[in-house]
Formats: structure tokens, sequence, C-alpha cells
């Protein structure tokens, strides 16, 4: 298929000029490979390319209901399966982001200038302007999971010799749950070949009162790549979110969350697993805020790294003036296979308002000396006693995902299916 240049947002363009790239100095990029990341070349999307390379189902957990594939950031409406506007029966539309006209679509683009916080984000809002809209409407229980999946191939034969040069591509989901609502989210961002690039996925996401969302984001791309992902939630009053991130594959692979608790009664259970090895790092940076009263959020997080990898947590509770009743609570737990491997974990907590109940806390160990001795004297050998302690320390991550065929993808693709 011959490619189609999408239109990029002028204002976005414009602001780049006033923004800076982040440095070593930037707290919240402190770990990052700047050296990488300047190898990285945004641009606009110019269309899906026509053979990837590879076997698309192969690399995906094969869920029931509907999917949109986004290729080097554009909608690839052959590899994907949806009936624009209809795609689950009433109440329910799932369509390509490129065009789409709502308020919920200008949400996602238009922010305040204090609202962009650092050069990428500015070039994902300039340069993302095709994905998915999914809306919801009120009172709709969606039976079957929506998957949105992200594909790069940098290196990949354009005709439009003006991106040639363009290696890193922008994509945005935008996702509005009604009132009284429930919806589950799955997100698989892949990468392939041995070139230099990747992606950058901006999710917004908005709950109404009494919503229920569930939302996996499964980062798995190539060793040679970056993905740099952010996600963007807002909670109406009594809704609840529960996230469960899994950050696997890059080079540099950066999951980004900002939570808001707007409305009462709010709920966030968030949990992820952050996997590394060789020389990967791996960024978890995530701020939960309360913004209401007698809100609840659970941050639970934990990393295994191998070999030279580095992990990053940087994990912030803020409790603003007036939420008042918050209950909030934090825990980031870390495995270290090697002497080589490192973790770098800051929680953070912040309270401006009375009568809450809030903690926080991080752990970096090693394997128990003890449990594998006690393993080893039941006659299981050396390397099975390590894969056993290294998965059930994993696994209270991966067996808390609610959709069967994705906790066993998982399960696969860490190689804990083999024990």
């Amino acid at each position: 298929m011959s490619p189609t240049a999408l239109p990029v947002s002028r204002s976005a363009i414009d602001r780049l000029d006033s923004i800076a790239v982040p440095t070593k100095r930037d707290e919240a990029w402190r770990y990052a490979p700047h050296r990488k990341l300047a190898e990285l070349v945004f641009g606009p999307s110019q269309g899906a390319i026509d053979d990837l390379g590879f076997d698309l189902d192969e690399r995906l957990p094969s869920l029931e209901g509907p999917r949109i594939v986004i290729v080097n950031g554009v909608v690839d409406h052959e590899r994907s399966s949806f009936v624009t506007g209809a795609v689950a029966g009433a109440g329910v539309s799932l369509t390509p982001l490129a065009g789409a006209s709502s308020d919920l679509v200008a949400t996602h683009f238009e922010r305040a200038d204090d609202d962009v916080t650092d050069a990428y984000l500015a070039l994902n809002l300039a340069y993302g302007t095709d994905g998915a809209v999914i809306e919801i409407a009120d009172g709709v229980r969606l039976e079957v999971p929506i998957h949105v999946v992200t594909v790069v191939v940098p290196g990949s034969t354009t005709t439009a010799a003006n991106i040639a040069a363009t290696n890193m591509w922008c994509s945005g989901v935008s996702i509005h749950v009604g009132n009284g609502s429930s919806a589950t989210v799955v997100e698989t961002r892949l990468g392939d070949g041995d070139d230099v690039g990747g992606s950058s996925a901006l999710t917004s996401v908005h709950l109404g009162d009494d919503a229920t969302f569930e939302h996996v984001v499964v980062q798995d791309l190539r060793a040679t790549q970056v993905h740099l992902g952010r996600v963007e939630v807002t909670l109406g009053e009594r809704s609840t979110l529960r996230t469960r991130s899994f950050n696997l594959g890059a080079s540099y692979g950066r999951l980004e969350y900002h939570v808001e608790l707007a409305g009462e009664g709010a709920v966030a259970d968030m949990s992820g697993l952050f996997s590394g090895v060789g020389e990967q790092t791996l960024d978890q940076q995530i701020t939960v805020v309360h913004l209401a009263k007698d809100g609840t959020s659970r941050q639970s997080f934990r990393g295994v790294l191998d070999d030279a990898s580095v992990g990053v947590f940087n994990g912030g509770i803020d409790v603003c003036p007036g939420a008042d009743g918050t209950d909030a609570e934090q825990s980031n737990d870390n495995l270290l296979l090697s002497n080589r491997a490192e973790v770098n974990t800051q929680p953070r907590l912040e309270i401006l308002a009375d009568e809450v109940a809030c903690k926080h806390g991080a752990t970096v160990g090693q394997l128990d000396d003890t449990a594998l001795y006690y393993l080893r004297s039941r006659g299981i050998a050396a390397d099975d006693a390590r894969r056993l302690l290294i998965r059930g320390f994993a696994d209270q991550v991966v067996d808390d995902v609610g959709i069967d065929v994705v906790r066993s993808w998982i399960t696969h693709r860490l190689g804990h299916d083999d024990d």
C-alpha cells in the first residue's frame, strides 16, 4: 500500500521550540540512556508497511474481541479486526484516532503548557496523530477485551523520502468509559528488526462515575529499540482502575503513569513487573494524585534484574489539600540475579490533607540462600531451584492478570512454563 501522510498538530510542533529535552539533571529522566535517546528521529507517520517480516499473530496473545493494529504510527486496517463504530454491540465504539472528532480526542491532544512536562511528550502530541479511540457509553458492560497492538519496524522502506530518516514513531489511544460501565483494554507493544528506533505511545483514559476499567500493558520491543510509554487516567466518583504492566523488552523501556483520583471514593489498584537481562534499562515512573476525599490507591511493582540490566522505580503519591480520608500504599520489591545488575528505587510521598493513612516501602535483595538450600536438599537441581524461586517472586504479579490467555502468554514469554 502506498503511504499517505497524516496531519501533525501544528500547535504541538510550535511548542517544541520552548520545551527542553530532558537531561540527567531531571529526576524523572536521571537514569535514562541519553546518548541512545539522542539517536532517535521523530517524524510524522506516513502509512503502514506491507511486509512486517514476521507473523504478527505468533507474537500476540489470542484474544477474543476486536483488535486494532498500529504499525509505525498508522492504523493497519488489514491486520486489524473491528467494525468502525460498533465493535461489540450497542454503546461501544472503536475507531482510528486519525480524523476522529470528539471532545475526548480534543482532551487527548489539547494541553496547557504546564501539562506538557518534557519534549518527548510534546513530540508524541505533535506526531502521534493516529491510533485508537475507544468510547463506551453509560451502563455498558463489555464482556470481551479490546486489544490495541502497536508495532514498530525501524528501517522499513517507504516511498516518502521526507521521512527516510525517521526511526521513532508516535501513536495515541484515547479511552472513555461511561458512568456505571466496565471494560478491559489490553495494549501489546512490539518491535522487530535490528535497526535503532522505537515507539512512543500515549494513552489517555477517562473513567465516569461508578465505572470499572482494567488495563494491561505489555512492552516487548527488540533489544536495539526504545519504548517511551505514558498512561494518563482520570477517575470519577466511586470508579475503579486496575492496571497491570509488564515492562520486558527494549534497550530502554519506559512506562510512565499519571493517575488522578478526581472523584470521591475512587480506587486505583496498580501493579507491574519489570524483568531485565543483558544491558536493558527498564524505567517505571509512577505518579498517583489524590484530589478528592476517601480515595484508595495501591501500588505494587516488582523488578527482576539479571546480567548488567538496570531497573528504575520512581513512584509518587501526592495527597492534595481536601483529599481527606485517603488510603494509599506503595511498594517496590526487587530481585537482583547478578552482581552487575542494579536497581534505583525512589518511593515518594507528599501529604497535604488530614486523616489519611499512607505508607510506602522498597526492598532490594538476592535469591534466598536458605530457600535454595531447602529445595536442593529435596533433590531439586540448582538451576531448577533458582528458576522456581524467581518464578515465585515474579508470578505474584503475573497471577493477578484477570485474562487467562494474557496470563499464559506472559508466563510463556518469561519462560516460566518450562519449569
